[in-house]
């Protein structure tokens, strides 16, 4: 008695596609059983899966596994198309199957693999299997494009919406999250940070999961749906056999709906986004401890312990963030206290919020400008009496060239009288070690030397660039990121209500104007 099973498919999930399901079981296992030669063995089915990949067709690779355990002789499905729609499938696993001594019987298209003219027959019939497929997907492509181009929305949805027979409606809960990730990029913090604040606020990700990560941050920064633009076919299948999908990369033309669904972000608020992550991605960042990740990082000092203030988000005050600086002594142990060990920490600075920072930073900028000349006169002052601090090492700088190419001379002596065997080869070694010892010595000094003499030169350069250098500050008129980082040396914060502001002249990557900074002590 030969033992056969039975293999069905669907493609999807439809009511019909599955009523059809149910038929072909029913058949099958009447149909096996009416045959008193045959023993019924089983049914292989998938179900809402295409039939151009074996790939993740579970029911189909079971049955191949049977197979090759020898569970049944013979497998009967309805036709070639239920079977596989890509031609090289259709042939390979007939092949196998055949190999493990199973043949596969079409009965729709009346092939049965055991017979002689099967795989003739099957390569024909598959061809047009797989090109019907293709053109099937054609179709699809089609309506679906014209869907999209009349604002039918696809995929998954995002965050913020729900998605309903292709349209797009607000979840205002999910909405008042898209709006604080934006609020919180503004103010000046990361995607990182906000995934770390979402975490900490125990808001779930789009998913339902509970960690939140940089890149989905930024994906929703960047989505165009918040501001009421459609834009679909940013993946797209490039193989209709393989049903591999990738990014587009302008393989197709994306399609694009403006005013598709209400938005949740004003476009300005998006704009502004937008620019400041692609000014955030061109800033050059310090290979330093403190990288420059915010234009205040670094800069804001306290009075009391000279410790750098921290940048935190304060949520307490208000129903938006709001960015504060912090004392990082007194952020991390408190109030000044004696400790158990006797040890004195903490700091009784207070906080800062930013904006205070900002307007204070603007203030001094404004007695620039009101008081031009004085400051310019100060300034050069500074800079002369600097120069004046500077010792002349002119004469000291011949006497260590000369000293060198005295050395130079004798090292070159010295290995002619070794070649002409009047020293010895321990004579010889002894005097070169000297030699390169008393060489080092200069070399270590005319470094110094170089570098004393190029500080002079670059305060003579700086005393003439002073007046194009106040210039400049003076034809600021507003706060900008790229100013305070040019401008600002330092903030000594004694309080809300008293800070000192160090200037440059908007050359800081000279660290020798440092050391001569402008003090404009800013009193509230």
């Amino acid at each position: 008695m030969k033992r056969v099973a039975a293999y069905c498919r669907v493609s999807t999930e439809a009511d019909d596609q599955l009523n059809s399901l149910e038929n072909q079981k029913r058949y099958f296992e009447k149909y096996i059983e009416n045959n008193i030669e045959w023993e019924f063995c089983g049914l292989y089915i998938d179900e809402g899966l295409s039939g151009t990949s074996v790939d993740k067709r579970e029911g189909f690779k079971r049955m191949v596994a049977d197979a090759e355990n020898k569970k049944f002789d013979l497998l009967l499905t309805k036709e070639i198309s239920r079977f596989a729609r890509n031609t090289l499938d259709s042939i390979f696993y007939t092949r196998k199957l055949k190999g493990l001594g199973v043949g596969v019987v079409f009965m729709n298209d009346n092939i049965n693999t055991l017979d002689s003219d099967a795989e003739l027959r099957l390569t024909i019939m598959s061809s047009i299997a797989q090109e019907e497929s293709r053109k099937t997907s054609e179709r699809v492509k089609w309506g679906q494009k014209r869907l999209m181009e009349r604002g039918v929305a696809f995929g998954a949805k995002a965050l913020g919406y729900n998605l309903k027979h292709g349209k797009l409606t607000i979840n205002e809960d999910e909405a008042k999250i898209i709006r604080l990730i934006f609020d919180l990029y503004l103010s000046g913090m990361g995607a990182h940070n906000i995934s770390k604040e979402l975490d900490n606020r125990g808001i779930p990700t789009p998913n339902g999961g509970t960690r939140w990560n940089a890149v989905r941050v930024l994906r929703i920064l960047k989505n165009e749906k918040y501001i009421g633009v459609l834009k679909q076919k940013k993946k797209i299948t490039v193989d209709y056999l393989s049903h591999k999908r990738k990014t587009n990369e302008g393989e197709e033309n994306f399609i694009i709906v403006e005013n598709s669904h209400a938005p949740i972000i004003e476009k300005e608020i998006f704009d502004r986004v937008q620019n400041e992550i692609v000014r955030r991605k061109n800033v050059t960042v310090e290979k330093s401890r403190y990288s420059n990740r915010h234009v205040w990082s670094g800069k804001v000092k306290c009075a009391y312990c000279n410790s750098s203030f921290k940048r935190k988000i304060n949520n307490s005050t208000s129903n938006s963030p709001q960015i504060i600086w912090q004392c990082s002594e007194a952020e991390k142990y408190g109030k000044e206290k004696i400790n158990a060990q006797g040890k004195k920490v903490g700091c009784n600075c207070k906080i800062v919020p930013e904006w205070v920072l900002r307007e204070n930073f603007l203030a001094v900028l404004n007695v620039v400008i009101e008081n031009k000349d004085f400051v310019v006169r100060e300034l050069k002052e500074r800079v002369r009496r600097a120069i004046a601090e500077c010792p002349n090492k002119g004469d000291e700088l011949k006497e260590v060239l000369m000293g060198l190419d005295k050395l130079s001379d004798r090292k070159s002596r010295l290995i002619e009288m070794h070649l002409d065997r009047l020293i010895s080869l321990t004579e010889y070694k002894k005097a070169y070690a000297q030699y390169e010892k008393q060489q080092q010595t200069l070399q270590k000094r005319l470094s110094v030397l170089d570098g004393e003499n190029k500080l002079a030169a670059d305060l003579e350069q700086k005393l003439d660039s002073v007046d194009q250098a106040i210039e400049n500050l003076a034809r600021l008129i507003e706060f900008g990121d790229s100013i305070c980082s040019e401008v600002l040396h330092k903030v000594v914060v004694e309080g809300r209500d008293k800070m000192s502001f160090y200037l440059t002249t908007g050359e800081n990557k000279n660290p020798a104007f440092f050391k001569i900074p402008l003090l404009i002590r800013q009193d509230l």
